[in-house]
């Protein structure tokens, strides 16, 4: 009876989730198409075509204070508009940015590009992006759209290649996250994917080989991941699939990525994660409506088993040890679970608006857990060390919402809520905590909080060897505020030399909060009860806030705790954005 709820749980969500997809609002105020006609581009050709008082095919940037009147069509090169255009303007196969107080009166029509910064504010007629590019030739200064002949049969073997190649074959040599347990684990196999007229084909089978203790050959060193599926549909379907695994997998995935760990534990010997060996195998079944909407039912059977902690080589701080990694539950778990993910955002590397929520229900059941260690207060000992059975259900809800405010500014959102729903107390490698830069980054990672409640990894300053993640559950909000700085630099053209020169990067500052805590629910005698978790006050949650700047690919970020002063300021470096 409680799979069956859960999976009709997930169900209502996912239906909830998909009805809401149509009425989700969007900053975007431009016109995207994805296609581009014979129409479509003869009637761009014939506004660039149109008289221009800037015409360029170099990139081009129009200052704060200056003013074109008239039309600016720009040819193969992108354009940055800072000042006032009094007519319209036309780029084709290149981008437009527009800054603070540029101003454009009439259309704007991109052709092969994208269109920052722009919305009703800046732009007074309609706004146009036409995602593919134009095909041209050219007669004198007029450009000419090609014939949708020419391009018809470009597109049409595009689309042929997509669904109707029988077979792709290759071999994928890349390398996973660096850490403490497996130094570099290297991986190599075959993957072979076939469209199919029902649908995608895909299966891999790949070998892990991991660089702790000089790459030697031994059990602890191999692993592997075999994966099947079939999907019946392309954009919109439902997909059928396998998995045989032998890896080393991590807890709490859901604070920092996998790039940060990384480079975290290979230049500084810093592992924000813990680890254990996970062997066995699931199917799933998937119904998919694109990138956007996703629910995935499995159910498989997992050997959990502890892994140590090894000295993998870093480049710096060699001489200092590593942080142990726990020693976690050992045993062979049944698992069945169910998982939705609903995403509209505009960029996945870089949004400005729309959702992303993922939520997950596990039931897991073993008839025979030899349980790690961990503090009096978080779980009773088993008598005598003996195995115990275990069955427990664990949800987890990550919302977030991108907002564009103007064309200069975010307000962004997160909600992250994990934890105990049912059954025994988790297993250590299902718990959560809180601390460090992917949550609470005004605390260090796993600080104990010594003569108070622990409300970050609810350990009560217990000393247990690598200071596992030990709350039952946990709540955390996070807000961000993001404006844009411009770096813009330029050089006008000089008399006799016709030279010129322009920098842009972007750069933004952001100004952050941070509040959550995590909490027990069982009590260490051990008789079963459910310790009333209710009424948790908000002087018990804690809270940071703190500044940066973001340029895309690298933040830095200072936090300060405002309920512990006596925390020191912490600054982070983070890859991407916060979140």
């Amino acid at each position: 009876m409680t799979i069956a709820r859960w999976l009709a749980g997930a169900c209502v969500l996912a239906y909830a989730l998909g009805g809401a997809r149509s009425h989700a609002q969007t900053a975007d105020t431009a016109q995207r198409v994805d296609t581009l006609s014979y129409d479509d581009a003869a009637a761009v050709a014939f506004l660039y075509n149109q008289p221009a008082a800037l015409r360029a095919t170099k990139a081009t940037t129009i200052g704060q204070d200056q003013t074109v009147a008239g039309n600016v069509a720009v040819l193969d090169a992108p354009l940055v508009i800072g000042g006032h255009v009094t007519g319209r303007v036309v780029v084709i196969n290149g981008d437009v940015t527009l800054l603070h107080g540029a101003r454009v009166d009439s259309e704007l029509v991109v052709t092969g590009g994208t269109v920052d910064g722009a919305d009703s504010t800046t732009v007074g007629g309609t706004i146009k992006v036409y995602g593919p590019r134009l095909a041209y030739r050219m007669e004198g200064d007029a450009v000419v759209a090609l014939h949708d002949e020419s391009q018809g049969i470009a597109s049409w073997f595009r689309q042929w290649k997509r669904r109707h190649l029988r077979t792709h074959n290759r071999v994928v040599l890349r390398s996973g996250t660096y850490n403490r347990v497996e130094g570099l684990p290297v991986i190599l196999g075959p993957t072979i994917r076939q469209n199919s007229p029902l649908g995608p084909f895909s299966i891999q089978a790949l070998g892990i080989y991991r660089s702790a203790d000089h790459f030697a050959w031994k059990s602890a060193n191999l692993g592997y991941d075999v994966q099947a599926e079939m999907q019946i549909g392309y954009a919109r379907g439902v997909a059928f699939g396998a998995e045989a695994l032998d890896e080393v997998a991590p807890v709490e995935t859901w604070q920092l990525r996998d790039s940060e760990i990384g480079l975290a534990s290979f230049l500084l010997r810093r592992d924000y994660r813990d680890y254990y060996n996970r062997k066995g195998a699931r199917g799933y079944v998937a119904l998919r409506d694109g990138n956007t909407l996703s629910l995935t039912l499995g159910m498989g059977q997992e050997r959990w088993q502890p892994r140590a902690t090894r000295d993998p080589w870093t480049l710096l701080r060699g001489d200092a040890a590593w942080r142990p990694n726990p020693v976690l539950d050992a045993g062979t778990f049944t698992l069945a679970t169910a998982d939705v993910r609903y995403d509209t955002r505009n960029d996945r590397d870089n949004p400005w608006t729309g959702w992303l929520v993922t939520a997950e229900l596990e039931h897991g059941f073993s008839n025979h857990v030899v349980l790690g260690p961990a503090s009096t207060v978080a779980r009773p000992a088993s008598p005598d060390g003996e195995p115990v059975p275990v069955a427990y259900t664990r949800g987890v809800l990550d919302l977030r919402r991108y907002n564009r405010l103007s064309p200069e500014s975010q307000l962004n959102f997160r909600l992250f809520a994990g934890g105990w729903l049912g059954g025994d107390p988790l297993p250590l490698e299902r718990r959560f905590s809180l601390g460090g830069p992917g949550s609470l980054p005004g605390y260090d990672f796993r600080q104990p909080l010594a003569g108070e409640e622990d409300v970050m990894s609810c350990s009560a300053g217990q000393n247990v060897p690598g200071t596992p993640a030990q709350c039952d559950r946990v709540l955390l909000a996070q807000v961000e505020y993001r404006g844009d700085l411009h770096l813009l630099f330029g050089g006008g053209a000089h008399s006799g030399s016709g030279w010129s020169w322009t920098f842009y990067h972007p750069l933004q500052w952001v100004l952050f909060t941070d509040a959550g805590r995590g909490w027990l629910l069982h009590g260490p005698n051990g008789d079963g009860g459910v310790l009333n978790a209710s009424g948790l006050p908000l002087s018990s949650y804690k809270a940071d806030v703190g500044l940066g700047l973001d340029a895309e690919v690298l933040g830095v970020f200072v936090a300060k705790s405002v309920t512990d002063w006596r925390n020191p300021v912490n600054v982070v470096v983070r890859l991407r954005h916060r979140f």
